[in-house]
């Protein structure tokens, strides 16, 4: 299932936050922060692709056009039925 643009965005971000404190905690804790800086790129970059503005999801287009919520398939639209007396195994 596919997150909402803003739903996606958020999550993005806070997942990039989370990142950087910890990042921080473990340099300062274990690292030197003077020489280690440069790691705080990469939460960096991942909170700037984490914003940049989204594509709107096609879904709702289909649904308005074919009332039915997914494209048109090649599989059967309904399983099989199931026969009422069951399987005969022979022995």
């Amino acid at each position: 299932m596919r997150r909402a643009p803003g739903e996606a965005r958020l999550l993005g971000l806070w997942t990039a936050g989370c990142l950087a404190v910890l990042l921080l905690v473990g340099i300062v804790r274990v690292g030197d922060i003077a020489l280690q800086w440069p790691v705080f790129v990469v939460p960096l970059v991942w909170a700037l692709v984490a914003a940049r503005p989204r594509r709107q999801e096609a879904v709702p287009e289909l649904r308005r056009s074919t009332g039915h919520p997914y494209p048109a398939t090649r599989e059967a639209p309904t399983l099989p039925s199931v026969p009422r007396e069951g399987y005969r195994r022979d022995r």
